[in-house]
């Protein structure tokens, strides 16, 4: 998919979110809009890429879910969030990031994300 078709894909899902009447549904649509936008800074309009293989850096993580990167990264070295070392950081799949926005969402009580391997 071009990133400027999914840009326009983003925009128009944003869209639908606001005329729902739910608040949950529209922060969470907007959460999701934000971490693709941000993985997608920068890119060409005309460059191919597959939504499913966006990936972010500490840095932009941190962006993402509203943490400090040094959070980001304890989460990752504590096995709550997958992540592949590239040089001298972490990368991050967009969609890994999805568990810990939901989250925010949740009725109290169930707000913890399990992490790798643990169930629920």
């Amino acid at each position: 998919m071009k990133v400027a078709d999914l840009r326009e894909h983003l925009a128009a899902a944003l869209a639908g979110a606001l005329r729902r009447p739910e608040p949950e549904a529209v922060a969470l649509t907007a959460d999701r809009v934000k971490a693709m936008g941000v993985a997608l800074a920068g890119l060409d309009g005309a460059a191919e890429v597959n939504p499913e293989a966006l990936e972010v850096g500490t840095r932009h993580a941190a962006i993402i879910l509203g943490f400090h990167p040094e959070h980001v990264r304890r989460l990752v070295r504590g096995g709550r969030l997958r992540a592949s070392r590239i040089g001298g950081d972490y990368r991050i799949l967009v969609a890994d990031l999805w568990p810990l926005l939901e989250a925010r969402y949740r009725a109290p009580g169930r707000r913890r994300v399990p992490g790798r391997g643990r169930r629920i």
